[in-house]
């Protein structure tokens, strides 16, 4: 029985990291996708590689300028996720946006001189198998880097493994505030659970909110909302009236958002990123004739949202990183750095016109290419790739807005190993338009 609890929980904190589609150039202009250095997206199932079976860049002519061309031994990254089950669509947009900027790094001549290749594995969400993964990476492979593994309890149960050889790794989806506590050369491209909920508290108190409530899923992510977020709604000035807790399997919380709003509250947090579970709490709120702000995290971003809560989806809030494709801001608006990832990772020449984009196919992973734009920028500046001296130029990360794949902002210091920091969130807001359909535009940062 306790075995099935961890489980279960173990899959819906695995959920809130699915819709984070979180989802550069180099630091002199940026190379434009050519034939020969598209990049080919993630199949539908792919299966685990191996840095052999990476396609070798070519001596074949380019447009000029001419770079030289990369050679030696390839410098490996390896990449943990589920590739399969549930969760296999967040290992497969993870791999999109690496393997694009890996084959930008190729196509601009490598690492020092060197090759990049990128080696998958699926854990198949199964933490004695991350852990045996990592160990391959670092032992068998010698991976220069690793990338995950994708869910919090995978990361810690891989943390002492990574510190003991001194890899360098990056948590691209990992938001848990203890994956980074005693762990020196891990590093996280995501907006950690505590920015989450300072971000939320910042925004409800600028907005005219006094009273804040929380529904919040019963499981170790909930844990941290609970523990996190009465102290950020306090230092923004309100009150924290408190929360009410739902399981995975609650079908209609309705009584969870009556019993918030007899507290008083005048804006509620919907404490979950799964999509399917915060439509529960949108339609409950919205059926008992509950006029009050509504807002959440990344998970509130999901297509399917407008399907799963009908037109109660008007109205509600989420914060996120840069969503500039989804919440249609036109390319000339776009930061340099992410319109390169998107034409990239998409394999798009132009960004059509808002009214031209498909969202429902808009799989990637920017967080996951900040990563390896952080790590390979460091790299270059360091000259070598010991981890040591890797790992103190990440310290010295300062990438402006233009440059990162995500489009925001990326700055990791000795003291903070977050990339993500105050100020590099934005707020959207779910609309219904004139065809039916819903779109989220951007409100405010």
């Amino acid at each position: 029985m306790a075995t099935s609890r961890l489980w279960m929980k173990l899959v819906a904190l695995g959920l809130l990291c699915v819709f984070i589609t979180s989802c550069a150039g180099g630091r002199g202009p940026v190379a434009q996708p050519t034939a020969t250095s598209v990049p080919t997206a993630a199949p539908a199932s792919p299966q685990p590689t191996t840095a052999s079976e990476q396609p070798q860049p070519t001596n074949a002519p380019t447009a000029a300028p001419a770079l030289a061309q990369p050679s030696g031994e390839p410098i490996k990254i390896g990449l943990v996720s589920p590739f399969s089950g549930p969760l296999g669509i967040l290992g497969q947009w993870m791999q999109i946006s690496a393997q694009a900027e890996v084959d930008r790094i190729n196509a601009e001549g490598g690492l020092l001189g060197r090759p990049v290749a990128l080696i998958t594995r699926d854990d198949e969400l199964n933490p004695a198998k991350t852990v045996e993964i990592v160990r391959e990476f670092i032992e068998r492979e010698k991976v220069s880097m690793i990338i995950g593994p994708s869910l919090t309890a995978f990361a810690l149960a891989t943390k002492d493994l990574i510190t003991q050889n001194k890899t360098i790794q990056f948590l691209p989806t990992v938001s848990g505030m203890a994956a980074l506590k005693d762990a020196p050369y891990t590093f996280r491209t995501l907006e950690s659970i505590q920015l989450q909920m300072n971000e939320i508290a910042r925004y409800l108190g600028t907005s005219g909110a006094t009273k804040v409530g929380m529904v919040v899923l019963d499981d170790a992510t909930g844990a941290e909302y609970i523990a996190l977020l009465p102290a950020a709604v306090e230092a923004a000035g309100m009150t924290y009236v408190g929360h009410e807790l739902f399981r995975n399997d609650d079908q209609d919380l309705t009584t969870q958002v009556l019993k918030v709003r007899e507290l008083g509250a005048d804006a509620l947090v919907i404490g979950t990123g799964n999509s399917a579970q915060a439509a529960k709490v949108i339609i409950a709120a919205r059926q008992i004739g509950w006029d009050v702000t509504l807002i959440g995290v990344s998970g509130l971003e999901g297509t399917q949202l407008g399907q799963l809560a009908g037109d109660a989806l008007d109205g509600v809030v989420f914060v996120n990183t840069f969503r500039g494709y989804q919440a249609g801001i036109p390319e000339t608006e776009m930061p340099a750095g992410y319109v390169r990832h998107i034409k990239s990772a998409l394999k798009i020449s132009t960004i059509p016109p808002p009214d031209q984009r498909d969202l429902s196919r808009v799989g990637m992973s920017t967080s996951t290419a900040d990563a390896i734009y952080i790590w390979a920028e460091a790299v270059k500046r360091a000259g070598t790739l010991d981890s040591d001296a890797v790992k103190a130029e990440i310290e010295k990360t300062n990438i402006p807005e233009d440059e990162s794949p995500s489009g925001g902002k990326l700055t990791i210091s000795a003291e903070n190993h977050e990339a993500y920091r105050e100020g590099s969130l934005f707020f959207y807001q779910w609309r219904k338009l004139d065809n039916g359909q819903f779109r989220y535009t951007t409100i405010v940062r």
